[in-house]
């Protein structure tokens, strides 16, 4: 007999609470979705007025935001928006006629904006001249560091020579309307969030989108369609006046009487969460809201009988105006134009009539938009948002709180929580997933003790982004169950075999001290332990699995290393650049015998069956190393040709880690087929990334040399896509006789990113990671390992090293 699927509500039916009962529908759990008013979108919500339709306030996104793109994906929506090619961002002034254009150019990040800046006309030389480095200070920050998001961004950009002036026309231009506050009411932490993600990561991460509709057909009544068809029970008009926790359900006091349920999700802001229970029964402070604070946004809107702006929107300087935009098309109105201007930290305006913010903004609007003068204003009218945000202030951070709380069976979720990001609609959707995630991941008893604490505990210990927090999770339990069980048996090698191998781990330095150091990501290890819990086995029963996958993945690294001649791997000298070629080939060898060893060592009756898939996954591995260096001496080779070998040389062993849990416990042809393609999908992702990696990474972050791919010539998978591309001359010649010079390579790189291969590599890894996906969802898998493979997906897509 089934058992019943375990029964969530999710009170609050915005941005955050959409994604979260999506998640847990999707995951097969049943749900319920009770929003106290008569429409879903949260904050994000529009009205008719006069025959128009009026967003509440003027929401923008950016390519960036990964999470809210996802959901536009799953409410079928995207197509509603328009995401800008490039970013471009008009600048005009009140006091003069001139404008500007703050726009990217096709350089790597963070080059992308240099032109634009140069030209930023808005502040003097000696400030342009300043931002590239004041730029390369936010990225060193750490905006998990406590120490950090005590500070205030505008002390921080003064105490680095950036004036007022600067801070006014440049930094507060983007900064303000992403964070709801100025400069110096601003968490550094946080702002160093919006220019690392937003303006560093990626040339196009900051390229701006906009819906193309009322927020209401983009949002709301999507979000309807798509929860209904989930099988999500949505009740609108449904107020939560209570909530009662007890040990095995949570009651709710609703307009219906009383109900329960075995989890409940508050997707609700922190004043509404003290009026329905005590936040101390969560672990939270009981005037939570009131150290949170709120910040207003006010938004004016204009409908005029002639159009007087000729772009999509005009972002203000020497005004406090901040953003005015186009609503003309989304509103319905055919004829002349509708504006509406958007004030954030809006603190001095919030409490003004609309006749008095009327008389005070025209003014300024006829400065901004002298068209406007000669224009009938048809309308003005005003919607305001008193608690638009949380107050996104120095030391804010300590007070977010976890989508875990202390009470058994709720949950949080809302931009306010510790998502990492600001209060954006990107933010609210990132707590949805974690308060979905958590859910899955089992009861607190379930995960380690050591993470039990830290969730239990004061919300200071919460820095870190919320979206990777279950992942960090899963890494430190494969670390604790793993690496003991890798020390005994590299422990069992002889004499230099041992020392060697040790070396390679991360165990020991040259001498055999021991040391503490990156042993590498630990990812395959990782995916057999959920694999083992994906198909309802206890991961520790899976440990000489891991154990075996994580030695054959070195093995080929070392040869690989070889290879490659890449005399630095993890921060550190490779095997072969510490002794000789020789040696490193032993210790390879070693490695690969001992995977094999400890694999035939299990002591389930499958063991057989589970060596002899790693052993073909070797030789097809083996094979793909081949292909490889085999492409090294061609002159041509197909992106097909290429993709095959990436498939081989690394999609089988994130395969083969994924499904050899399902062979050692007797699973069903279906989990093994579901684990093996959700595998090899990530493992196509995997080696997309480490070719982009190869040519574009850090080396201060992947640990390996500057531009490795390019000097040693690879056919990867970004040269490969390159080739086939117009234009592809340059690369061509060069891989015939070109030299392998810093100046060349560095112009190559740049080239390859230029014509577009960089960003192919980036959306082609997120293709493989949704096929990867849906994979899963082809058999009987266990819902909490499910979500951590699917956070192991997302990581291999977006990580840097």
């Amino acid at each position: 007999m089934t058992a019943p699927a375990r029964s969530v509500c999710v009170v609050g039916g915005g941005l955050a609470g959409i994604t979260a009962a999506l998640r847990l529908a999707d995951a097969g759990l049943e749900v319920t979705l009770l929003e106290s008013r008569a429409r879903l979108g949260g904050l994000t919500h529009s009205f008719q007025r006069d025959g128009l339709w009026v967003d509440n306030g003027q929401h923008v996104f950016m390519r960036c935001c990964t999470a809210y793109l996802q959901l536009l994906d799953r409410l079928g929506v995207r197509h509603l928006t328009h995401l800008q090619d490039r970013l471009d961002v008009p600048v005009a002034s009140e006091l003069t006629s001139a404008t500007t254009r703050l726009s990217r150019n096709n350089f790597p990040a963070p080059l992308q904006l240099s032109g634009a800046l140069l030209r930023h006309r808005w502040m003097p030389w000696s400030q342009r001249a300043l931002v590239g480095a004041v730029a390369l200070g936010i990225g060193r920050l750490d905006r998990t560091d406590p120490a950090v998001d005590d500070q205030s961004f505008g002390a921080w950009l003064r105490g680095r020579g950036v004036s007022d002036r600067a801070i006014e026309v440049m930094w507060e231009l983007i900064g303000k309307a992403t964070l709801n506050a100025g400069a110096d009411d601003s968490s550094l932490a946080l702002a160093a969030t919006v220019f690392q993600v937003g303006m560093l990561a990626d040339k196009s991460a900051a390229d701006l989108g906009w819906s193309d509709v009322p927020l209401q057909h983009l949002h709301g009544d999507p979000a309807v369609r798509a929860l209904d068809a989930a099988g999500v029970f949505v009740r609108t008009r449904s107020k939560v006046t209570a909530v009662g926790v007890a040990d095995d359900r949570i009651g709710l006091e609703t307009g219906d009487g009383p109900e329960s349920f075995d989890e409940v999700v508050l997707a609700v802001p922190p004043t509404a969460l003290q009026r329905i229970l005590d936040p101390t029964l969560l672990g939270l402070p009981a005037d939570v809201a009131e150290r949170l604070g709120a910040a207003p946004i006010v938004n004016l809107h204009l409908v005029l009988d002639r159009p007087v702006m000729d772009t999509d929107f005009v972002a203000a300087v020497d005004s406090p105006l901040q953003w005015v935009f186009d609503r003309t098309e989304q509103s319905g109105l055919t004829e002349g134009q509708y504006l509406a201007v958007s004030l954030s930290a809006a603190d001095d305006l919030i409490g003004h009539t609309n006749a008095q913010l009327r008389a005070w903004a025209m003014p300024h609007l006829c400065a901004l938009l002298p068209r406007l003068a000669d224009a009938d204003v048809r309308d003005f009218f005003v919607t305001r948002e008193p608690e638009a945000t949380f107050r996104q202030a120095p030391g804010s951070g300590r007070q977010r709180a976890v989508a875990r709380t202390a009470a058994r069976g709720v949950f949080l979720a809302g931009a306010w929580t510790a998502t990492g990001w600001p209060a954006t609609m990107e933010g609210a959707v990132r707590s949805g997933n974690s308060a979905a995630e958590a859910i899955l991941a089992g009861p607190l008893e379930a995960t380690s003790a050591r993470t039990a604490a830290r969730n239990a505990a004061p919300i200071e210990t919460t820095r870190s982004e919320a979206n990777m927090s279950d992942l960090r999770t899963v890494l430190e339990q494969t670390r604790t169950l793993v690496t003991p069980a890798l020390h005994k048996a590299v422990d069992s090698l002889d004499g230099q075999e041992r020392l060697v191998v040790a070396y390679h781990l991360g165990f020991v330095d040259t001498a055999g001290d021991p040391v503490t150091h990156d042993g590498g990501k630990g990812l395959r290890p990782t995916l057999v332990l959920l694999g083992g819990q994906a198909v309802g086995i206890d991961p520790a029963q899976v440990v000489g699995a891991a154990v075996a996958v994580e030695l054959v993945h070195n093995f080929s690294l070392v040869h690989d290393d070889i290879m490659d001649r890449d005399r630095t791997r993890r921060h550190r000298p490779t095997v072969w650049a510490v002794w000789d070629d020789a040696t490193a080939i032993l210790a390879g060898d070693a490695m690969q015998t001992l995977a094999f060893e400890t694999l035939l060592g299990d002591p389930s009756p499958h063991a057989a069956a589970a060596a002899h898939l790693l052993a073909t996954t070797t030789r097809e591995l083996i094979h793909g190393q081949v292909l490889d260096m085999e492409f090294e001496q061609r002159e041509r080779v197909s992106l097909a040709d290429c993709r095959a070998m990436a498939a081989a040389k690394t999609g089988v062993l994130l395969a083969c880690s994924a499904a050899v849990p399902a062979v050692l416990a007797g699973g069903t042809h279906e989990q093994r087929a579901a684990l093996t393609s959700y595998g090899r999908h990530v493992g196509a992702a995997f080696q997309l990334v480490d070719d982009l990696l190869g040519i574009w990474g850090d080396p201060e972050v992947t640990g390996k040399s500057n531009h490795s791919d390019l000097r040693a010539k690879k056919r990867s998978l970004p040269i490969s896509w390159a080739l086939e591309q117009p234009g592809s001359g340059r690369v061509q010649d060069w891989l015939v006789n070109g030299p392998t010079d810093d100046d060349t390579i560095a112009g190559i790189a740049a080239h390859l990113a230029d014509i577009g291969a960089r960003d192919w590599c980036r959306s082609s890894a997120d293709t493989e990671v949704a096929a990867a996906l849906e994979a899963l969802h082809q058999a009987q898998l266990d819902p909490a390992a499910v979500a951590g493979l699917t956070e192991v997906a997302h990581y291999v897509a977006g990580r840097e090293a």
